[in-house]
């Protein structure tokens, strides 16, 4: 027997192939039918790529059928186009073969399956909820793919695999996992982080996943019941080495104590600076002055300066296009009030050409009237020969003349019109540089506001960095933590501060009671203890703690969320949180909630036509905007809900989105290899940036400036401007980079990606601070 002539029984094969539908039982569709369309049809035709306008993903839409009609024929397989076209008969091919979806031809059991349903009536059914079983993510495989910074650059946190890791950006240090205790395998959560996002103040994180986000709240104070921290003894230094690092940076030591392990010496001096030395050559180390109260003032300054930098640049870029506009506009009223003048000075040659014409034009009537009387007035109303020659001419002479009557009122018409319209040009113009005049005013007005603030922070910036540089409190008790990354004083004035090491930066301060003297102890645990005269104690340097707020979606609520959430946002006053995400290829779904609550205020299902991966808040809080898989980006205002803004550039995913802090210029990235700045007042394109190689995977303005940091595959970070040029890039990093970031100032940059390793740079000129791999 040859394998030609074999038949194998359908229905067996159907029950071996697709679970088993029991003899003369009816199919059911989402059970037994969706799943081989799905497989094998359903990716050229469904509700967003719907292929001859057909949509095979209900029943509903197959009846409806597309460009060729309906898709089935309830009752009657034999009549239905999807079957014709799954048997490859004829013209019709479903799926087509070397199609792109790598799609097959429809087995014999599944076609006779499909027959069966359409001939049982083609019934709808109920999709069942589609279950997920969890499975144990890969070991080893634990790519970034989303990081955050909080708004004062203190501290970043990074995705890698389902867990989430929180760096401190001033110490250059690694603080804690941050993880849900209820989650069996560990981590944050059971797949893997898409999405992360810090509220301003910096007291909650946001942080997405499948399914689900979860909000993390800023715990205050150490762990309940937590064990006092144990503290090791004050070491001090011997006379011979005070002096020898007195003399060598001449300095006046007031206080003094040994780093755990005696190869640092932190000094507290006359002149209220804290120094950290090395022992073995006296040379310094760090230099700390100032308090976290003053460092915070400062970066407001500074922040202040950059945002009335950027509002001048605008302003003076408007001054600029309105003169341009002003200039073109002059030549325009030349030109009209030109026209006014000439037309004026031949309309009375044209209107005194009209009586003639006129008086011609009725000479000429007045002739051929004549001869139509004496017509009328021969025998029966006839005209002989005679008359008629006389008609024939006086209305050959007529002709002439009418035209030459109708071309003299036409000219007076159109040099009187050609007047009016010069006229309302005139009053356009006049009126536009009148409006222009105002434009021109407020835009001096708000560059001189903005001047007068910028010089006010100014001072008040150059004030601060001198006091810092005068002599202030004493250091009373100094001590440095067991890993000297960090460095505390207690101050004649009661308060105690902490320092990072590393950066110089003040990061804690505690106010307490003025004193001459103190006891400042480091413990184990980083915590640093000062006691007063008077046994009061006053602690600082508690590392921050992260608490589970409230989880949103999850298994308790699978209906809010589709699929993935890519995208967190909170907005600028961090009373909401938006939420992006949907169902691939089907929806591109925003949700926003309370923060505070979690209680849902919107959903906007289908906002877009495939899945949001990016959104940001305009600064003032009003709007949000959305960028998806569907190659658009959208701007929706919050209060109604209403889209207002669509824009359309990319050619592939909008893979980030982010306000200038003048909400002036919205920046978006794509997977098309371009970022482009768009014009938010004008709401169109104002700069398509090009130069990367692969895609551009985030997108990020840095502070109060026209600068975007973005992250890319093809191995680079590369900082650009919204005009186009580019700034500075930090290339041939070892793999595809799937985020990065800024701190508010710009100072401190950081990205990560598939090599799962969190990297820092110096904002300034790029170069590498720290690099941070699984702890």
């Amino acid at each position: 027997m040859t394998l030609s002539r074999i038949r194998i029984p359908l229905w067996p094969l159907l029950a071996a192939t697709l679970g088993g539908v029991a003899a003369g039982a009816e199919p059911d569709f989402y059970r037994d039918v969706f799943p081989f369309l799905k497989a094998n049809c359903i990716a050229c035709h469904n509700k967003t790529t719907a292929k001859a306008g057909l949509n095979m993903e209900t029943p509903e839409w197959m009846i409806k059928g597309g460009d060729s009609g309906p898709g089935i024929v309830p009752g009657k397989s034999a009549e239905s186009l999807i079957v014709e076209a799954s048997l490859h008969e004829g013209d019709l091919e479903m799926p087509p073969e070397k199609n792109k979806s790598g799609a097959v031809k429809l087995t014999e059991a599944e076609i006779a399956l499909l027959k069966t349903w359409i001939d049982q009536g083609a019934k709808a059914s109920v999709q069942a909820e589609r279950q997920v079983t969890w499975k144990p993510l890969a070991p080893g495989v634990d790519p970034i793919y989303s990081v955050a910074v909080t708004q004062d650059g203190r501290y970043a946190v990074c995705g890698r695999s389902n867990r989430l890791f929180l760096y401190d950006l001033a110490t250059r240090q690694f603080v804690a996992e941050i993880a849900d205790p209820s989650e069996k395998a560990g981590g944050a959560h059971r797949a893997m982080v898409q999405s992360l996002a810090f509220s301003p103040d910096g007291t909650r994180l946001a942080s997405g996943s499948f399914r689900e986000v979860k909000v993390w709240k800023l715990a205050d104070g150490p762990p309940p019941a937590a064990p006092a921290p144990a503290t090791a003894p004050v070491k001090v230094a011997d006379e011979a080495l005070l002096a020898k690092i007195a003399a060598a940076g001449k300095v006046s030591i007031v206080s003094q104590a040994l780093s755990a392990d005696g190869s640092q010496l932190v000094t507290g001096c006359a002149d209220g600076s804290v120094r950290v030395w090395d022992v073995a050559s006296a040379k310094a180390v760090a230099e700390l002055r100032g308090s976290h109260r003053v460092s915070r003032e400062m970066a407001e300054k500074e922040w202040s300066i950059a945002r009335q930098t950027l509002e001048q640049a605008f302003q003076k870029a408007e001054i600029a296009r309105i003169e341009a506009q002003n200039k073109a506009l002059d030549e325009l009223l030349k030109k009209a009030n030109d026209a006014i003048v000439a037309m004026k000075k031949v309309l009375p040659d044209k209107q005194k050409a009209v009586k003639p014409a006129q008086d011609a034009k009725a000479t000429g009537q007045k002739a051929v009237d004549e001869v139509l009387a004496k017509i009328k007035a021969a025998p029966e109303g006839k005209a002989d020969a005679a008359l008629e020659k006389q008609l024939k001419d006086a209305q050959e002479k007529l002709a002439p003349l009418t035209m030459a009557e109708t071309s003299a009122l036409a000219a007076v018409s159109a040099t009187e019109s050609n007047i009016r319209d010069a006229e309302v040009d005139v009053k356009r113009i006049t009126d536009t540089k009148n409006q222009n005049a105002q434009a021109l005013s407020a835009a001096n007005a708000a560059i001189e506001t903005a001047k007068k603030t910028q010089e006010q922070a100014t001072a008040a910036l150059a004030s601060a960095k001198q006091t810092l540089a005068k002599p202030g409190a004493k250091p009373v008790a100094v001590a440095l933590s067991a890993d000297k990354q960090r460095a505390a004083a207690v101050f004649e004035d009661g308060r105690l501060t902490v320092w990072a090491v590393a950066s110089g930066s003040a990061v804690e301060d505690v106010a307490g009671t003025a004193a001459p003297t103190a006891t400042l102890l480091a413990g184990t645990d980083g915590v640093f203890s000062a006691t007063g005269p008077d046994g009061k104690v006053t602690i600082a340097g508690v590392l921050p703690r992260w608490t589970l707020e409230r989880t949103l979606g999850g298994e308790k609520d699978r209906a809010i969320f589709a699929d993935r959430v890519n995208a967190v946002k909170f907005s600028p006053d961090g009373k909401l949180l938006a939420t992006g995400g949907g169902e691939l290829s089907r929806s591109g779904d925003v949700i926003v909630f309370e923060a505070a609550t979690g209680k849902p205020v919107a959903t906007w299902k289908d906002r877009h036509d495939d899945i949001v991966m990016s959104l940001d808040f305009s600064p003032d809080g009003k709007r949000l905007a959305s960028g998806a898989a569907d190659k658009i980006a959208r701007v929706t205002e919050i209060a109604t809900g209403e889209p207002v803004t669509l824009l359309e550039g990319h050619t592939h995913y909008v893979m980030g989105v982010t306000y200038r802090a003048d909400g002036r210029v919205l920046a978006t990235a794509g997977a098309d290899g371009v970022v482009i700045s768009w014009d938010m007042i004008l709401g169109e394109r104002k700069k398509k940036i090009e130069g990367w190689t692969k895609e551009v995977t985030s997108v990020q303005f840095i502070g109060a400036t026209n600068q975007i940091v973005t992250s890319a595959g093809d191995n680079r970070l590369r900082i650009v401007s919204d005009e186009g040029s580019e700034v500075r890039s930090i290339a041939g990093l070892p793999d595809f980079m799937q985020a990065a970031a800024s701190t508010p100032s710009g100072t401190t940059l950081i990205g990560g990606g598939e090599d799962s390793t969190l990297r820092v740079w110096n904002g300034a000129d790029g170069k590498e601070l720290a690099a941070f791999g699984m702890p």
